[in-house]
């Protein structure tokens, strides 16, 4: 720890969030409870869209909306009662009792970004670099900023990150979640009845499929007009990896093809291994989705989670398989609990490194408990 920094009081900060999306929105939104002076920078020009569609509401996330009077998370958020396994013929192998809260990404992000000041939220701001020493922060258009603190929350492809720890890349689990969304009034009553108050499972040969109803576009949570949510865990058996990314314009992609750009071939092909292999309530959800997508599973993790005056925090730092569920409640917690390690120590210096320590420890346990889920669920590994 610098000298700086461990003089350095931990009230009253000047902060700045490369990243406006979930990370950076549940960062500023605590830190700014707290009376720190928080600023983010976001790449895009507008407002963000959810590529990820549905996901779980763990308790930590409905937490952070009612600490901070964001919104009664039953306003936006739907209910399972049951845990359902199908087999191949879509009979019921097993059902257990099972309570599951979820919701939509763009639901989540809807409330948080209307909680956050418009003056504070800068979009169209590409963060290029971060000098850790003095919290320098550059921008693209050549731009300077200087924070005492500095939290890339900038996803897995995190400008930070990649600077900070060059030598830390993203590890492809090889295999790809293809993904879908269908609105209610697309669907059957029989798709319909089979997965209402359900969370719903068929697993095949290395593969895992699984659907869930989430708000609608609107975020209503009503019968009628909610949405569909799957997921569809596949090996890749063969295939190459390089065709299944590369879009419909041709340029090739790491980590995902965004709904409308998967290339027609690869569409087909899917949709034909969903009539082929999957029950049939799951062949008609597939069917029925007007723009899957895909995106690769890897694992992510760094050494430490801070640097000087820089944090990186929620995927920039560390990405747990989805197997988990818990990739925005970590982004939720590693901001409550960066606020309660400054309010807690009278020094920044020791307020990082008690952030540090614990989130670290527990971002690696992650990872780790998202590759043995994975290849438990997918029957991978030795």
């Amino acid at each position: 720890m610098s000298q700086a920094l461990a003089n350095e009081p931990s009230d009253s900060l000047s902060v700045t969030i490369s990243g406006g999306s979930m990370g950076g929105l549940f960062t500023g939104i605590a830190l700014g409870s707290a009376g720190h002076e928080v600023t983010i920078a976001e790449q895009s020009a507008g407002d963000l869209r959810s590529r990820g569609g549905g996901i779980v509401a763990q308790q930590s996330i409905r937490r952070f909306l009612s600490h901070h009077d964001i919104v009664d998370p039953a306003r936006i958020t739907t209910r399972a009662s049951e845990r359902r396994f199908l087999t191949a013929d879509g009979d019921v192998r097993t059902s257990t009792p099972d309570s599951m809260v979820f919701t939509s990404w763009d639901a989540v992000y809807r409330q948080l970004r209307a909680a956050f000041p418009d003056d504070r939220y800068h979009t169209g701001r590409t963060v290029t670099g971060v000098r850790a020493t003095d919290g320098t922060v550059r921008f693209a258009d050549g731009d300077r900023t200087t924070a005492d603190l500095v939290v890339a929350a900038d996803g897995g492809r995190s400008t930070a990150r990649a600077q900070l720890f060059p030598d830390t890349d993203p590890e492809f689990a090889d295999y790809v979640a293809w993904r879908g969304v269908v609105p209610e009034a697309d669907l059957s009553d029989t798709v319909i009845d089979a997965f209402d108050g359900r969370f719903t499972f068929y697993q095949g040969e290395q593969m895992l499929i699984l659907a869930y109803f989430i708000p609608g576009e609107d975020g209503s949570t009503a019968s009628g007009g909610r949405r569909l949510n799957w997921v569809w865990y596949d090996t890749l058996s063969g295939r190459e990896r390089e065709t299944i990314f590369t879009d419909t314009t041709g340029a090739s992609k790491q980590f995902s093809v965004s709904p409308g750009q998967l290339r027609g071939p690869v569409e087909t092909r899917q949709r034909e291994r969903a009539a082929e292999i999957l029950p049939p309530v799951f062949t008609d959800l597939v069917a029925t989705t007007a723009a899957p997508f895909v995106q690769a599973i890897y694992d992510l993790q760094i050494p430490q989670m801070t640097v000087d005056r820089v944090c990186l925090l929620g995927d920039a730092a560390f990405v747990a398989r989805p197997h988990t569920a818990a990739g925005t409640s970590k982004a939720a917690s590693d901001a409550v609990e960066l606020k309660a390690a400054l309010d807690r120590h009278s020094s920044l210096g020791d307020a990082l490194a008690s952030w540090d320590d614990a989130r670290t420890n527990y971002g690696a346990r992650l990872v780790a408990q998202g590759k043995r889920m994975g290849d438990e669920r997918l029957s991978l590994g030795s």
